[in-house]
């Protein structure tokens, strides 16, 4: 019953999603050049030791370089001044290059970018900017890393309003357009399965 419960709701938030945006496409907005520097200040995380840490016992997230799993390699234990408490934020582990949209408090090393927004950016705008970021990982290595000056001087592709600044509104309903598209393909198979009941078909 709890499923049928998280479905109904997923249900809910797909309709709430479809009815309040309008559909949007990637050719629609000018597209402008903007410097990383420009939209975040870029800190890197704390010295904590991956090797020397309990990454089983611990309940808060510890964000590694790792490329995948959001860069996730355990929960963790650790003092509050090692703590990130400012999220939504994207990090970027050095040496793989790989943005990630971090939404909740996390501990993190220092081989990790943390790219905390100027200005108050929500998780999906975040999460569209991650896409344009990882257009570039190609031209990092082990032996080129995206260290924290790299990193300011990036520039990137976002779409622009006509004042010339970041169209953060449609970066928005872009990426909550493809969530929405994402959670209909899972109810969708769900059905398919069998794992939705009858009324709610």
């Amino acid at each position: 019953m709890q499923a049928f419960k998280e479905i109904a709701l997923d249900e809910i938030k797909v309709d709430a999603l479809n009815n309040d945006m309008e559909r949007k496409r990637l050719d629609e907005p000018e597209w402008r050049a903007f410097q990383v520097a420009s939209l975040f200040d870029i800190k890197i995380g704390k010295s904590i030791d991956g090797n020397k840490v309990d990454k089983e016992s611990g309940r808060i997230a510890y964000v590694t370089r790792r490329e995948s799993n959001n860069g996730l390699d355990g929960f963790i234990a650790g003092g509050k001044g090692l703590l990130n408490e400012e999220y939504p934020v994207i990090t970027i582990g050095n040496e793989t290059a790989e943005p990630f949209v971090q939404g909740y408090p996390f501990f993190t090393g220092t081989k990790v970018n943390i790219l905390i927004p100027k200005e108050a950016l929500s998780k999906h705008v975040l999460l569209f900017i991650a896409c344009c970021l990882r257009m570039h990982k190609s031209k990092y290595s082990y032996c080129y890393t995206v260290n924290s000056t790299r990193l300011r001087q990036q520039k990137i592709l976002l779409p622009a309003g006509e004042d010339g600044q970041p169209d953060y509104v449609f970066m928005e309903q872009y990426m909550k357009q493809i969530e929405a598209g994402i959670l209909r393909d899972y109810l969708c198979l769900r059905r398919d399965i069998g794992a939705v009941p009858e009324q709610m078909r």
